[in-house]
């Protein structure tokens, strides 16, 4: 399962802030108010750390924890935007308040566990991504990816969210699917005669990239303070298709891809500085 890096994938966002002063004068009629001011200049920074558990590779069965950052920028008074710690790591370039849209980046751990079998290297993705919010309490998401390095393939992943807030709560669910071409299928889930012959438990294969797996997503997020929050999360995905079929999945690995993890978040008022 791919992480949320969230480069993370080191890739990244912006911050900003300052706030000039005036010398008092006589109030104007048409002169915005202080506190509008104020809010203008002053943006909130929100700073997150996410420890998770995800498979080692896709495909295995043994989880894997690691550590990752995360960073939001948003306007003084801008409601903050609903997202989930399996997001990649996107930057809105387009948004018109119910569609936004814009870069993203995620990666893939290395592979190199099985004996006999190619290794798959760390795997870097960047694309694009899409945020429709047509009510409330429901977004829809999908990113499309293309590798890098490592499996080289172009992958997309689709989403859909309900949710809503009680009290100091807020609940999260909905599906997921994912799909990836031949060349990402290839890298993670085909097996050479050679080595079958050479990993002695495998048979050999050759796995068809399309529709890839399908499950989904629920967290819980909890308002410690007005800027300070913590989210748990869990998903489960089921391989699908022609990738599930493999030996690997199979005889070295499983089929459900299962993923956790605790987000802490903490916000910061920050004047703008230019």
């Amino acid at each position: 399962m791919k992480a949320k890096i969230l480069f993370i994938l080191g890739f990244g966002a912006s911050l900003a802030g300052s706030q000039a002063t005036r010398a008092a004068e006589p109030p104007q009629a048409d002169a915005p108010s202080s506190e509008a001011a104020k809010s203008d200049e002053t943006y909130v920074v929100t700073l997150q750390g996410i420890g998770a558990f995800a498979p080692s590779f896709p495909g295995s069965a043994q989880l894997r924890a690691y550590p990752f950052p995360g960073v939001a920028v948003r306007a003084k008074g801008e409601p903050e935007r609903f997202a989930t710690p399996d997001d990649g790591f996107g930057v809105a370039v387009l948004d018109t308040g119910g569609l936004r849209a814009g870069p993203v980046a995620n990666f893939v751990f290395f592979r190199g566990s099985i004996p006999g079998v190619h290794q798959v290297a760390l795997t870097h993705e960047v694309g694009g991504f899409a945020d429709f919010t047509p009510a409330e309490h429901f977004r829809a998401h999908s990113e499309l990816r293309q590798g890098v390095d490592g499996h080289k393939g172009l992958v997309a992943a689709l989403g859909a969210d309900v949710f809503g807030s009680y009290d100091a709560l807020t609940l999260s669910f909905g599906p997921r699917l994912s799909f990836g071409n031949n060349r990402y299928a290839d890298a993670y889930y085909s097996v050479t005669p050679v080595e079958a012959a050479f990993n002695g438990r495998l048979y050999s294969y050759q796995a068809v990239g399309g529709f890839t797996a399908a499950g989904g997503m629920a967290t819980i997020r909890y308002e410690i303070t007005s800027n300070l929050n913590a989210t748990v999360y869990g998903g489960l995905q089921r391989l699908t298709g022609s990738v599930a079929a493999s030996p690997i999945p199979n005889n070295f690995g499983s089929r459900d891809q299962f993923t956790t993890g605790l987000a802490i978040s903490r916000s910061f008022d920050v004047q703008k500085f230019w």
